[in-house]
């Protein structure tokens, strides 16, 4: 940037009269903390980054600046720069940035049994399979089954006896032996046992309970407090979503307290239906924001802020597949943990799945897919920069924990975060990091 101006109030930006008219300048009026900017592509130091502003790496001198939100021309902009992401909050001395992309990614990988030992087209044989303690139908097979309709005859019968039909098994040949992958993916059961009656055929379990039991590496949290100090299993997040929602679908209830766990609808914000509600907290928006999640508080899963730790501890933990190959046991945090910006400083490890404390300082900006709102400046920024913008309408996991079966999560529907995210569902993930600001 070869253009950047600092004045002391406006009459002195006015009265420069040597100031380029036919370049990109950026000017800070310090009295009033006023950013003028002048031309397309305004870059400047990152130091000077607002939100919604696209972060871009300088391949040149090895930094990285941003383009100023409402300027960026990407057909005009030099190949020197790399885009990054773009801004979503800032501190002082460091920004929270999104690197605009929007994939779908199991929370836990499915558990998975590798069966093998088939005597393809010898002899006719049979089994029952013992899942926990459940047994299933006798499953046949003869000389003329192939390996194809003998994984179909397992899953159907795996299915005639789990109450949860999520069970798949696919036949293989790996040029040397027959098997059968065996998969669950639900939130019930626990697995703790698999076993086969016939002793010439063997099953192996591959993986570990990653969709139905706690991590072990994190530490879960059931608490999420609203700012009217209850703690809840969910709490308002995007205030413009929550109304949206709430205002028609809330709860139908009279009488209720300030401690109530609740929303009611709008039509009850009454003095009738509801009087202490109504006098104390005077407007339906007032009493919609004591129902938000609290953001300073000491206790609960806001507190967390820890998602590139999260992300981390997550993205470690593999398997070896049916096929030899080494997967992650738990996608969502491996995908964001591998993700990486070519070119630039941002590579494979500098990226996380966002906490609930992260994810609310994203969502809690996005009127995107809310009706009837103007456009937020994050998301003008992510269509100037040519990335996915975040949407208040798409449900967004987190790296934080519930419980066993469960992760937390943006529910897009209420404009809440919930608890009850299943780890099994491939839910929409956002990709965050960190910039260290420099002049």
């Amino acid at each position: 940037m070869k253009n950047i101006n600092n004045y002391q109030n406006l009459a002195a930006y006015t009265a420069d009269v040597n100031r380029p008219t036919n370049e990109n300048t950026v000017s800070l009026i310090k009295d009033v903390n006023i950013i003028k900017r002048q031309g397309v592509n305004v870059i400047v130091p990152s130091i000077y980054c607002a939100v919604g502003d696209t972060v871009v790496y300088d391949t040149v001198e090895e930094k990285y600046k941003v383009i100023k939100n409402g300027t960026v021309n990407r057909a005009l902009l030099s190949s020197r720069y790399i885009i990054t992401g773009v801004v979503a909050t800032r501190t002082n001395t460091s920004a929270l940035i999104d690197a605009g992309v929007q994939v779908n990614k199991q929370w836990g990988a499915n558990w998975k049994v590798k069966m093998f030992g088939f005597d393809i087209g010898l002899e006719d044989r049979s089994f029952t399979l013992t899942i926990n303690s459940t047994i299933s139908p006798t499953i046949n097979y003869t000389t003329t089954d192939t390996i194809t309709t003998i994984a179909e005859k397992i899953q159907t019968a795996i299915r005639a006896v789990m109450t949860i039909p999520t069970w798949t098994a696919t036949g293989y040949y790996d040029g040397e032996d027959f098997y059968v992958d065996v998969e669950q993916n639900s939130h019930t059961p626990n697995i703790t046992s698999f076993e086969c009656s016939n002793g010439n055929i063997s099953a192996i379990v591959l993986t570990g309970n990653y969709q139905t039991a706690l991590t072990g590496l994190l530490s879960p949290s059931t608490q999420l407090y609203r700012n009217d100090g209850t703690a809840e299993y969910f709490a308002g997040v995007n205030f413009w979503k929550f109304k949206q929602y709430y205002s028609v679908s809330g709860g139908d209830l009279v009488n209720q307290t300030s401690t109530s766990a609740g929303v009611i609808r709008e039509s009850r914000f009454n003095a009738t239906d509801n009087p202490i509600l109504f006098y104390y907290y005077k407007t339906y928006d007032n009493y919609l924001q004591a129902k938000m999640v609290k953001k300073s508080y000491s206790k609960g899963i806001i507190t967390d802020k820890n998602g590139q730790s999260n992300t981390k501890g997550l993205a470690i933990m593999t398997y070896t597949n049916h096929d030899g190959t080494i997967s992650p046991a738990y996608p969502a945090a491996d995908y964001c943990n591998s993700y990486s910006v070519a070119g630039t400083k941002h590579l494979a490890g500098s990226w996380w799945l966002p906490s609930v404390w992260e994810m609310e300082q994203i969502i809690s900006k996005i009127t995107n897919g809310i009706i009837g709102m103007e456009q937020d400046v994050m998301t003008k920024g992510f269509i100037e920069a040519g990335l996915t913008p975040t949407n208040a309408g798409s449900m967004y996991k987190s790296s934080c924990e519930y419980n066993s079966q469960y992760s937390w999560g943006y529910n897009s529907t209420t404009g809440a975060f919930y608890h009850a995210v299943d780890k099994y569902l491939s839910h929409p993930l956002r990709v965050i990091s960190n910039l260290i600001l420099e002049p």
